[in-house]
């Protein structure tokens, strides 16, 4: 299509005279400026979108459209040949309205001077020939001049005694003829077109001047009707000027209200792709709303066109700043983000399932810390991470399943030993009940792991029916401690994961004993206060007591600590 355009562009360029294709060349241009800012829309989607996706913008380069190189050198051929033809039509209109003035004046001498008919007559005929073979006058002069000269033939036609040798019939056919032009006026008003209007108003008139007289009986209706349908075709066409101007000037507000909109789009603090994104949207909104704007005086037009072209480039190129440091960052992450992936690497191998999957944690935690490579590299960047992370899980998880197979029968008989613990009724020699109670402990212990999604619940139902039958056993309450104490930690070596319980028992015991420290420490400073007292005075009393208990504590928890020490 754009290329049709071209080539008819440069057929109306390469005419000897182009103002008669003006309208047609207009048209071509509008047409061909559509398709050119869709395709240069498009592009920049296209742009935006390959600048999401990662894409450096200087990388990317902006289409070469070589049918507007050449539409340029045609469209400027026509519009120098144009301006050439306007300055030389107003050069002519001037030179022009000189001859006509000329005339005028001759015609005025000769209506008010010439006596002879004859003379005149021949005279008059060369002036109205004259006058036609003129052309036309700037458009603000003809209306005056025309009627100035209308006025000199109404006089001359009427004032002087030249209708002595026309024949009544034809003032009749003049008559009609003159009606004729009325109505070819009046059709004018109907029309859209202005251009053609003047034309068409311009060879009416000089038709009118060229029929001759009618009837004077006739004369002055048929003038008056031809006059007021002239002056509101000119009317008309005033009308459509000062409309023009109005619209254009409406034009210049509107476009100037959008580059104060501009301005307010791109006003705010841009930090972020989607801040960037959402105000780049907005911006092309506006330009969209811009190209349905028409045209506004040229000079004003192209000055606001610069403004509102400024506004949108400042925000591009800060846009192209934000995303080349934006890129810059991402090449960082990436480079730190490929290290962690060798990491994993190196792990996806191991059989060491605890320290594995520690270290892979670990490694999660950093990637996720270092933050986003961008959305060019991320997905792929994540894509080769979990690749060895789910190697080594898929491992992992297989290793164990072959285990918790193995240990299905360990969970049978784990089963059947809680419910023989369950049915067990205590001895009434407490040592030989806490003895069998202790034999269970041993069996639970000996029996083996059990599949790993049944070592809590298996082990707590262990140990809740173990706990319920100490809790039954009567006897002396340090004694049943000691007994209950050492059972804990006969039940805790039932359980899969003893060497950890064992060790937070002992960080708890540690912690306590640290506390009992403190509060030791404390109570001794308290007896400061008692340097003169009676060891009869109960608040001395007291603290000692409370510095006995607190020893004893502390020792009570050493015991366990060594317990639990022996265990291990």
């Amino acid at each position: 299509m754009k290329a049709e355009i071209v080539a008819k562009i440069k057929e109306l360029a390469e005419q000897e005279l182009v103002m008669p294709s003006l309208n047609e060349f207009n048209d071509l241009v509008t047409e061909f400026y559509k398709i050119q800012d869709e395709e240069e829309r498009q592009w920049e989607i296209k742009k935006l979108e390959r600048i999401e996706a990662g894409e450096k913008p200087e990388a990317i380069e902006k289409p070469i459209y070589p049918l507007l190189a050449e539409f340029k050198v045609f469209s400027n051929l026509f519009k120098e040949k144009k301006k050439v033809e306007i300055q030389a039509k107003k050069d002519s209109e001037k030179a022009n309205l000189q001859k006509k003035k000329a005339l005028i004046a001759a015609f005025s001498d000769l209506v008010q001077n010439e006596e002879n008919i004859g003379r005149a007559i021949g005279r008059f005929k060369d002036i109205q020939e004259s006058w036609k073979e003129v052309g036309p006058i700037p458009r603000d002069k003809r209306q005056a001049i025309q009627q100035e000269f209308s006025q000199l033939v109404d006089t001359f036609q009427y004032n002087i005694n030249i209708y002595k040798e026309i024949k009544d019939h034809d003032l009749t056919r003049n008559l009609k003829l003159k009606e004729d032009v009325i109505e070819a006026l009046k059709a004018l008003l109907e029309m859209d077109k202005i251009k053609t209007i003047e034309k068409e108003l311009h060879r009416l008139q000089d038709e009118w001047n060229a029929i001759g007289g009618t009837h004077q009986d006739d004369w002055e209706k048929i003038k008056e009707s031809y006059w007021e349908i002239v002056n509101k075709v000119y009317e008309k066409i005033h009308a459509f000027y000062d409309q023009r101007r109005a619209e254009q000037a409406e034009n210049i507000v509107k476009k100037k209200a959008l580059i104060e909109q501009a301005k307010e789009v791109i006003s705010g603090e841009l930090k972020s792709h989607a801040q960037f994104k959402k105000t780049t949207d907005e911006l092309l909104a506006l330009q969209a709303e811009w190209k349905t704007i028409g045209y506004g005086p040229k000079e004003e037009n192209d000055q606001v066109w610069e403004d509102f072209r400024a506004v949108c480039n400042s925000f591009f190129d800060q846009k192209k700043a934000f995303y080349a440091e934006r890129d810059q960052k991402f090449d960082g992450i990436k480079k730190r983000k490929g290290a962690l992936i060798e990491a994993a690497h190196e792990i996806k191998d191991s059989t060491d399932w605890k320290t594995g999957t520690q270290k892979i944690i670990a490694l999660q935690k950093q990637w996720k810390e270092i933050g986003s490579a961008g959305p060019k590299f991320e997905n792929k960047l994540w894509k080769k991470f979990r690749e060895p992370i789910d190697y080594f899980f898929a491992a992992k998880e297989g290793h164990f399943a072959e285990k918790d197979e193995a240990n299905k029968e360990n969970l049978t008989k784990k089963e059947a030993l809680i419910e023989n613990i369950k049915a067990y009724e205590l001895n009434e020699d407490p040592k030989k009940s806490i003895e069998d109670l202790r034999a269970f402990s041993a069996e639970f212990a000996e029996i083996g792991n059990v599949p790993f999604k049944d070592k809590d619940k298996i082990y707590k139902a262990y140990k809740d029916a173990l706990d319920a039958k100490y809790d039954a056993i009567k006897m002396e309450k340090n004694e049943k401690d000691k007994i209950l104490f050492q059972a804990k930690i006969d039940s805790i070596k039932g359980n899969a994961n003893s060497d950890n319980l064992i060790e937070k028992e002992q960080r708890a015991i540690r912690t306590k004993i640290d506390h009992l420290k403190k509060d030791l420490l404390q109570f001794e400073n308290n007896l400061s206060f008692f340097a003169n007292a009676d060891e009869s005075n109960p608040l001395f009393k007291n603290v000692m007591d409370n510095i006995d208990k607190t020893k004893a504590e502390i020792e009570a928890q050493k015991a366990k600590l060594k317990m639990f020490r022996k265990a291990k």
